[in-house]
């Protein structure tokens, strides 16, 4: 037994030297840091980010497509037309001298409406085009909002968790004065030293996620900087624009509306008119034939094989109609989420306040008793743990409430100028 407690006296020894060296120097910063710009704004992060996004390529290949349909919409004929020649001789026939050269347009036309059908289906592709480069636009800055608060709270946990740690080295330093003036047992340094690298291990599991969210803020943004000033105000409902996810769903249907409108008036093949010239020449006659021709063709029975076409077309638009209610849906779920989330806050809020006075003056009472020798070091760590909490509920409480209000404004298509 004597030699266990001899042990454990060496070991305390050995670990004091050891913190009593890392307590004159200053604590290493972590590995990898975000910064404060004050001169960046949220929309400066927001527009590297938006340089960075993935969404770039469809919001181009959308615009591309826009430009397409509004070409093919203005063009005079309804698909390409085509030029044909042709020449016929006898040659290697009778011989008798004939010769025949004769060239044609084929012209494609425009039924009636479908011209301007055309063109409602571009104006919609070009209206749904702007929607997703606004959704693109909504999300990345639903992204920042979220990285932002995300590294806030990280350091929020960082300078709650260094705080206590060093709170307890100065108890550790005090104990062990009052203990070489005998004035406290040697077992006293065994439960400040448990301390001492449990805030420690706390300070390293701090360290660590405020590593993590400042990276994957680099990661999405491209950036090593935060602006300073990132707090948000509830904005008020009817100033709130209506929300990029659900304006895009409107435009989505509104364009295979027009698709369908389109197909509608479509044929399977259209109709074609041709302007032809000719010239003959036989061996009766010791002059050329010059002649004109001017046809129409239309197909029969073209809506047998556009049926299917237009059943696909109108396939798209119910499936659409349905996505357009799920997201709606959904969105609403989303802001009484948000709102829930705010009033939740709100309420707590107070609450973490008073709680951390009270534990505040416990812990102020507590130390004085025990500097007055009417406390043992386990009652007053047992307080100190309290504070401790209640300092880092009430720290994280105040950032999770401004965060509310930012996902609040979020949900509700709300940007920050």
């Amino acid at each position: 037994m004597l030699n266990r407690v001899f042990l454990w006296l060496l070991l305390i020894m050995g670990y004091s030297t050891g913190l009593s060296a890392q307590e004159g120097h200053k604590q290493p910063d972590q590995e990898f840091e975000v910064t404060v710009n004050k001169s960046l704004t949220i929309a400066d992060v927001v527009k590297a980010t938006l340089s960075r996004s993935p969404e770039n390529f469809v919001i181009k290949s959308k615009e591309n497509n826009a430009v397409a349909l509004t070409k093919r919409a203005e063009s005079f004929f309804a698909n390409t037309p085509e030029i044909s020649l042709s020449h016929q001789n006898d040659r290697f026939g009778s011989d008798q001298g004939l010769r025949e050269w004769e060239s044609s347009l084929e012209m494609p036309l425009w039924l009636p409406g479908q011209k301007s059908a055309s063109k409602q289906k571009a104006r919609m592709s070009e209206k749904e085009a702007e929607a997703y480069q606004d959704l693109s636009l909504w999300y990345v800055w639903g992204q920042v909002r979220e990285l932002l608060w995300q590294v806030k709270l990280a350091e929020a946990g960082l300078d709650e968790s260094r705080n206590s740690l060093e709170m307890a080295m100065a108890l550790d330093r005090d104990i062990a004065r009052k203990i070489s003036a005998g004035l406290l047992p040697q077992r006293d340094s065994l439960l400040s030293k448990k301390e001492v690298m449990s805030r420690r291990m706390e300070f390293i599991t701090a360290q660590k996620e405020y590593i993590h969210a400042a990276k994957q803020y680099e990661s999405v943004t491209g950036l090593n900087q935060m602006p300073e000033q990132i707090e948000e105000f509830s904005v008020p409902d009817d100033e709130a624009l209506a929300a990029p996810v659900l304006v895009l769903a409107d435009a989505n249907v509104e364009f295979l509306q027009a698709d369908y409108r389109e197909k509608s008036k479509e044929w399977s093949v259209a109709p074609r008119l041709s302007l032809g010239v000719r010239r003959e020449k036989s061996s009766y006659l010791d002059r050329n034939i010059d002649s004109v021709s001017l046809g129409l063709s239309v197909p029969l029975g073209g809506g047998v094989h556009m049926g299917p076409k237009r059943a696909e077309a109108a396939l798209a638009l119910a499936e659409a109609e349905r996505q357009r209610e799920i997201v709606k849906r959904e969105h609403r779920l989303h802001l009484h989420e948000a709102e829930h989330e705010l009033e939740v806050c709100k309420s707590q809020l107070p609450l973490t306040q008073s709680h951390l006075e009270l534990a505040q003056e416990n812990l102020r009472l507590s130390q004085k008793a025990f500097d007055l020798g009417e406390g043992n070091l386990l009652e007053l760590l047992k307080v100190r743990e309290q504070f401790f909490m209640s300092s880092s509920q009430n720290s994280l409480r105040n950032i999770e409430c401004k965060r509310a209000i930012a996902r609040h404004n979020q949900i509700k298509g709300v940007v920050v100028p």
